[in-house]
């Protein structure tokens, strides 16, 4: 028999997440484009490509002083497409480099 509970939840634990935008939308990255990360358990790149390009991830465990390039770089869009890539590096920075003027959209989610 089911019973009823009323009452008010006094917290509801979960996890916080975080969307950031590395792009202003799609955007030219051959110069390259970075931001901090924050302290996050994991994070996801969503990357969007409006043709052909190569885009290479760089990560930095020191604010962006020194880069390691990801095992997962680069990321090949052979045409315009989208790929998803869940890392799992304790990173504290990320920089993108596309291999030529192609348009890129880049965004990361992290939970904390």
């Amino acid at each position: 028999m089911p019973v009823g509970v009323s009452g008010d939840i006094e917290e509801l634990q979960g996890r916080a997440s975080i969307e950031r935008g590395l792009t202003n939308g799609a955007e030219d990255i051959s110069g390259g484009t970075a931001s901090m990360l924050g302290d996050a358990s994991s994070w996801t790149l969503y990357l969007g490509a409006e043709g052909a390009v190569n885009v290479e991830v760089s990560l930095s465990p020191d604010g962006g002083t020194t880069w390691y390039v990801a095992p997962e770089s680069p990321v090949q869009f052979d045409a315009a497409g989208a790929d998803i890539i869940a890392m799992g590096y304790d990173a504290t920075a990320i920089r993108l480099e596309g291999s030529d003027a192609t348009a890129v959209e880049a965004q990361v989610y992290e939970v904390v």
